[in-house]
């Protein structure tokens, strides 16, 4: 009699080598409700974000999408003066977004 074992070990699917934690990123500055912030400001957060979504609405309709990484991004050109901004950043984890909790706004000074 012929007896076969097949042995299966390592990773199983292509997504056993991302991310699998679904936590949100942190918002931190510039915080909810600032003002006077720099035209060339740097947005940071905890945690991991992947995505930066920047708006003069709050409901994200006409939106600037920055792909980011680590924990903090600065705007590649300045913001518009006295201008009222709306921002979240987010994470994709295995094709599904988590953004975090609130979105923020902030308004620039000249």
């Amino acid at each position: 009699m012929l007896c076969s074992f097949i042995i299966l070990s390592g990773c199983d699917s292509a997504t056993d080598s991302k991310a699998t934690d679904p936590t949100p990123p942190t918002l931190l500055t510039p915080a909810d409700g600032d003002t006077n912030v720099s035209r060339s400001t740097t947005f940071t957060w905890s945690g991991t974000a992947d995505v930066l979504w920047l708006d003069v609405n709050s409901s994200f309709n006409n939106h600037t999408e920055y792909s980011v990484s680590g924990t903090s991004f600065t705007v590649p050109a300045p913001l518009n003066p006295n201008t009222y901004y709306y921002w979240q950043a987010g994470r994709n984890v295995g094709g599904r977004m988590y953004w975090s909790q609130y979105s923020f706004h902030f308004r620039t000074g000249n």
